[in-house]
């Protein structure tokens, strides 16, 4: 219960809780404020003094800082709304996933390699392709991500970051050139070279690099050299893989069209395969 105590030189407000004594927690002066943190209440200036128990505060809504919530009810001030307990969750999550970039750097990159290289076949097979989605084909472009680019891509981005160690433009065009000169081109053969045996053809395997992988550089070169631009001069280091993979979920999608395309070149024939023709058409004779 709140009551008012008319002293000289003003009013002071005193709350009595729970039958106790009563305990002053404001004074009210027409004059100036009181020494304590304030607030202006019906033109007179509230402030509190030490003698103000917690639960009070927690009636009032005043902090103990002499607050900011002398006009927020308690439940308003305590309890967020439904769009701010999202946005909290979205932080959070997000807050997690760096976290987890920052204690399991392989795996976290591996993971989120795989489910992007996933996405980006899905979509390939149905709007690129446009034929029926193969799970077996899906499946093993994620498996690629997982166990092999996005393993690779962390080994590589970490190598970057401890070589490369001047600043500015000089560190970042060292950084493209490195990684577009040095680790592109064979690391893009060797995922096409990798899909190609694991789908029962390493026969097909230098048919295919003749075939698609010079365009394939080049279409790498055309997507990435401005992206990892961006990339080496305003992305934090830790990020690096995170906004490749996000770049990547385009290139993926070309990446799974082109590694998939059919070899047009035929492959060569064994000469084992050739000396026994041979054998055989000697022995008719």
């Amino acid at each position: 219960m709140l009551s008012l105590l008319r002293q000289p030189g003003g009013l002071r407000v005193v709350a009595a809780l729970g039958g106790r004594q009563a305990v002053p927690c404001f004074r009210l002066a027409a004059g100036r404020p009181a020494a304590s943190a304030s607030v202006p209440v019906a033109g007179h200036s509230v402030g509190q003094t030490k003698g103000c128990s917690s639960p009070f505060r927690r009636l009032t809504g005043l902090g103990s800082g002499g607050g900011t919530g002398g006009r927020v009810p308690p439940r308003a001030a305590t309890g967020g709304s439904g769009e701010g307990s999202s946005s909290s969750k979205g932080t959070s999550m997000w807050e997690k996933y760096l976290q987890l970039l920052e204690t399991h750097p392989m795996l976290s990159r591996s993971i989120t390699c795989a489910v992007l290289n996933g996405l980006g076949d899905i979509f390939s097979q149905l709007v690129v392709e446009k034929t029926e989605l193969s799970l077996k084909r899906a499946s093993t472009f994620t498996l690629l991500g997982l166990l092999y680019v996005g393993p690779m891509l962390t080994l590589w981005y970490g190598f970057l970051t401890r070589a490369v160690t001047l600043t500015g433009v000089a560190g970042v065009a060292t950084s493209l050139v490195l990684d577009q000169l040095l680790f592109a081109p064979p690391f893009i053969a060797s995922i096409m070279a990798l899909l190609t045996t694991v789908e029962g053809k390493p026969q097909n395997i230098m048919p295919k690099l003749k075939q698609d992988w010079p365009e394939a550089v080049k279409v790498n070169w055309m997507l990435w050299v401005p992206a990892q631009y961006i990339n080496f001069q305003f992305v934090p280091p830790n990020l690096r893989v995170l906004a490749v993979n996000f770049v990547a979920l385009t290139w993926n999608v070309y990446m799974s069209w082109s590694a998939h395309k059919e070899v047009l070149v035929p492959a060569p024939v064994p000469l084992l395969e050739v000396a026994k023709a041979t054998a055989a058409k000697s022995g008719k004779k």
